[in-house]
């Protein structure tokens, strides 16, 4: 065959010389090439790995493991690579190895092992070849980093746009987009919805009385109340000027008017925590739709805030809300 090849193409005699050809690769080649047993010892390297190494000669690495170049931890891994290919006989191509020195260096290399046969057929061990993608991986890593700190920027930005910055609640925005998606989940489910609308008393008599700093407190305590009575699985936001409401998904219809209570007991509570100045109050308006009624929320709110009304209405007494609190 090779007197074929030499009257085909007249090459020179060294591209022919198979020994010529390995020899020139493992001394030029930049990457780390090397032949393994099946013991995972070296047998022979290229220049490009014992530089990496740090060995003047490649001959210095026959006989030796990563165990004696590495940390535990890049070699445990890679023997256990290794011994796996030599029992399954699979090669492993273009896996990324997370290198670690044992001077604490860490770099990244692209790697390709396969089997090695005898004549008969027989595994004997392993070659293989690998590239430094080191500088790629960092970039990469920085390329995510990156892309994190934006991503956490944009969840702020739209945080901010979605929480109101007095209280802390959802504002009328964030309760749009969230509710709507949980109000479509609930349906989807099979499960009712019910919704509190709160409307703080006399908040125009606190601001012309005492100020706009008493109303902003005022505002706080509601949404501190709210805080405290709803559970996870609720929905609270500060929706208009002195209005707020809670949306109710697990166990609805009872929870309405389990957390009606609480919110009109801890009110008075956190108005003797605070002793206000003031008449703290709230009027508290419900509704209930179940899975199969239509409507969107915002036709919710509407029905909620139009029975909190009647319930304003309908007090047969109220202390005058510049008028402070007996007791």
């Amino acid at each position: 065959m090779e007197d074929n090849l030499r009257q085909l193409r007249p090459w020179p005699e060294e591209l022919t010389d198979d020994r010529y050809l390995l020899d020139t690769l493992m001394e030029q080649t930049p990457d780390q090439v090397y032949f393994k047993d099946d013991k995972s010892r070296f047998v022979r390297i290229s220049r490009g790995l014992a530089n990496r190494l740090g060995l003047d000669d490649p001959a210095e690495a026959i006989g030796k493991t990563d165990f004696d170049f590495f940390s535990g931890e890049h070699a445990h891994a890679a023997f256990a690579d290794e011994q796996r290919l030599l029992q399954t006989g699979e090669s492993l191509v273009g896996i990324e190895e997370r290198e670690t020195w044992v001077d604490g260096r860490v770099a990244w290399v692209s790697t390709t092992k396969v089997p090695l046969r005898d004549h008969s057929g027989q595994m004997i061990g392993l070659f293989g070849i690998s590239r430094d993608i080191t500088e790629r991986k960092l970039a990469a890593e920085r390329l995510a980093e990156q892309a994190e700190q934006l991503a956490g920027q944009a969840r702020a930005l739209q945080k901010m746009t979605l929480v109101d910055e007095l209280t802390g609640l959802h504002n009328r925005r964030g309760l749009q987009t969230i509710g709507e998606q949980a109000l479509h989940r609930a349906r989807r489910e099979g499960n009712a919805v019910a919704l509190l609308f709160l409307d703080l008393d006399g908040f125009k008599q606190i601001n012309d009385t005492f100020g706009h700093g008493a109303g902003d407190d005022a505002l706080r305590a509601i949404a501190e109340v709210l805080r405290a009575v709803t559970r996870e699985s609720d929905i609270a936001a500060r929706v208009g000027g002195d209005e707020f409401c809670v949306l109710l998904f697990d166990d609805a219809g009872h929870a309405a008017t389990r957390i009606a209570a609480r919110i009109e007991s801890g009110v008075l509570a956190v108005r003797e925590q605070h002793s206000f100045p003031f008449t703290l109050s709230a009027s508290i308006g419900a509704c209930e739709v179940d899975a199969r009624t239509p409507g969107s929320l915002e036709e919710m709110l509407s029905l909620a805030d139009g029975r909190m009304y009647e319930h304003k209405t309908t007090k047969h007494s109220r202390p005058s809300p510049a008028h402070k609190t007996a007791g």
